[in-house]
């Protein structure tokens, strides 16, 4: 189909002109005539055309008010204007163009510059036209873009609103569910602790116990777990960087393996490469569980041979290093469609699910520790042949951190002091009594509150030296409580320790922000409640001299069984604040096997505690 004509309309007032230009453009263009400006004005109303040819000189209406008019009307001012004229004057020229004029034609007209000059005209017409075009269609499509990005926002902000609540729900459920279960949980391990502690026990008794607190540590580690992968999922891990001696944490780690892998009658052998560096900046804790994590498995699911664990600088030092940690057992494998999905968190291969224990959640937990650090967690496997556990990271080196000397245990508070009196707010009847008892029997005066007020009431009345405050409790709850006694005389300078059941680190911050000086986790653990009471109660105390270091080897089997598990637990995972910690709580009973217990972790020995409660007793 032929594009249709560009349509002309010459205005002029002589009809010679008129009959020259028709001449010239009629084999071309669509030519309309009018012979005066009204004339065209009303023409180009009626039919727009592409062009306008616009005599200067005309009576009545002349050729510059005529431009004027067309430029003034919203439908016509985009009309190209060519003016025709015999003016040559400079000035006139430019009193066209300032109205709005495109080109000039003089007269006497030359035939083909006139055609040439319009044709050029009537071309950058169409395509300013095409342009324009273009133009809108591009506002439109931008437009259309943007209501379409403004609706997906606006969707993702909702699905963001919803998954932020969702996750504020699952963080709720959480530590309500965390509180629940460590509650009974605490009373479980809080009085079979002090069972151990009661020699009236007969010794077959003490062997149930030690069956209960085991299985209560079991359940509390299966706790923590669960809560651990639900911080990782919520992106709540931070890092604790600090100097770590490399060397010696893997030593240690493997020293504390070794009785579990002798037992399977399996060799444990470590590899360290000379180039190895001493001293590295990371965060223990978790290195040493990602590591702890990967020999634990490896003699799980090994039944003869090997696990051989190295480390080694996989790249030159420059501004990090970076080292390389592997894992490489003879066990059973693990089949291609597991090898992902064993970092997956609940996930276990038959071979795991065939153990009968565990919560597949050890290697999801060490591959997010893993990227925390900077590294990652990989792993090679054959079916019956056995895996490898690579875990690369880059570290930066440190300098030898420092150690501080072990000291003699508590023996009594210094003469001369007022009888302490501590107030516990607890509103569960089982810890009230369990915390009573404990503080009662080292000598502290007790009051127990029931609730908030009630504690804010003790406060104001008994002025107690020291107080434990539960975070959850009827009527009004620690919160509010350690808010009110820090606003009341002498509220401001009490040590305040918080009870909870909750191991996020958002509530520990509004914990400390109401006022509390530190936090205890539930459930109790005897030498954690007693070692805040020595930080935070600023009593003086006097202590026995430490013993010197025994040469020979002590017998750990006159410990409680339940001691013994804990203290196993506690050298196997190098807790090496922990073991410290029960070796405070031995003092007064077993002076000897605490200063051994001090000496060997002092010296990264915990291998030898392992055998000393779990081998033939003696360390």
């Amino acid at each position: 189909m032929n594009n249709p004509r560009p349509r002309i309309l010459a205005i002029d007032d002589t009809p010679t002109n008129l009959l020259t230009l028709g001449r010239v453009l009629a084999a071309d263009f669509d030519l309309q005539i009018a012979t005066s400006g009204a004339m065209g004005l009303s023409l180009a109303a009626e039919a727009p055309p592409d062009l306008i040819l616009l005599d200067v000189m005309m009576p009545e209406m002349d050729g510059y008010e005529t431009c004027r008019r067309l430029k003034a009307n919203p439908k016509l001012h985009a009309i190209p204007v060519i003016f025709v004229t015999a003016l040559t004057e400079v000035e006139a020229e430019s009193a066209g163009l300032a109205l709005g004029a495109a080109d000039y034609i003089t007269k006497p007209i030359n035939i083909d510059i006139a055609r040439q000059r319009i044709r050029n005209l009537l071309e950058r017409e169409q395509l300013r036209k095409a342009v324009e075009i273009d133009r809108d269609k591009l506002e439109d499509q931008v437009a259309a873009r943007t209501h379409d990005l403004l609706q997906a926002n606006a969707e993702l902000a909702a699905a963001k609103d919803v998954a932020e609540s969702a996750n504020r729900a699952k963080s709720v459920f959480l530590a309500n569910m965390s509180h629940e279960l460590r509650t009974p949980l605490n009373a479980i391990l809080g009085f079979a602790q002090l069972m151990e502690r009661d020699a009236r026990i007969p010794e077959d008794r003490r062997a149930n116990l030690g069956t209960i607190n085991k299985s209560g540590q079991h359940l509390l580690s299966l706790i923590n777990d669960v809560l651990e992968i639900s911080r990782i999922e919520a992106g709540r891990l931070a890092m604790q960087p600090g100097a770590v001696d490399l060397p010696g944490l893997l030593t240690t780690l493997t020293e504390s393996m070794t009785v579990r892998a002798e037992e399977k009658g399996l060799a444990l052998r470590l590899d360290i490469h000379d180039t190895l560096p001493r001293y590295i900046d990371t965060d223990v804790a978790k290195l040493r569980q990602v590591l702890l994590n990967l020999i634990s498995n490896a003699i799980k699911f090994t039944r003869t041979g090997e696990v051989i664990i190295a480390a080694a600088v996989a790249a030159p030092p420059e501004s990090t290093t970076l080292l390389e940690f592997t894992v490489h057992d003879t066990g059973v494998g693990i089949g291609p469609d597991d090898l992902e999905r064993i970092f997956s968190a609940f996930y276990q291969t038959e071979a795991g699910i065939s153990q009968g224990e565990g919560t597949g959640l050890g290697l999801a937990i060490s591959r997010e520790y893993a990227r925390l650090l900077g590294g990652e967690l990989t792993v090679e496997s054959t079916p019956g042949q056995g895996s490898i556990f690579r875990f690369r990271l880059p570290v930066v080196l440190a300098e030898a951190p420092v150690i501080a000397a072990p000291r003699g245990h508590i023996r009594a508070l210094s003469p001369g002091q007022p009888d302490f009196r501590i107030l516990i707010a607890e509103d569960e009847p089982v810890n009230q009594e369990l915390l009573k008892i404990w503080l009662e029997d080292v000598g502290f005066v007790v009051k127990v509150a029931n609730h908030g007020r009630e504690a804010v009431a003790i406060f104001q009345q008994w002025q107690p030296h020291f107080i434990w405050m539960d975070m959850r409790m009827p009527v009004m709850d620690g919160f509010e409580a350690t808010r009110a006694i820090r606003a009341l005389p002498g509220g401001e300078i009490i040590p305040i320790i918080a009870f909870t059941a909750s191991v996020f680190e958002e509530e520990r911050k509004t914990i400390m922000d109401a006022g509390c000086n530190d936090i205890a986790i539930k459930p109790f653990e005897e030498d954690r409640i007693f070692g805040l009471m020595i930080r935070y109660l600023q009593a003086r105390f006097d202590y026995e001299d430490i013993p010197p270091t025994q040469p020979h080897a002590v017998d750990f089997t006159v410990l409680p069984a339940t001691t013994r598990e804990r203290l196993r637990l506690a050298a196997e995972g190098l807790d090496a604040q922990t073991v410290r910690d029960i070796a405070e709580a031995l003092n007064e009973a077993h002076p000897v096997i605490a200063q051994r217990i001090r000496d060997l972790a002092y010296a990264y020995q915990f291998d030898m505690i392992v055998k000393g409660v779990s081998g033939d007793g003696m360390a």
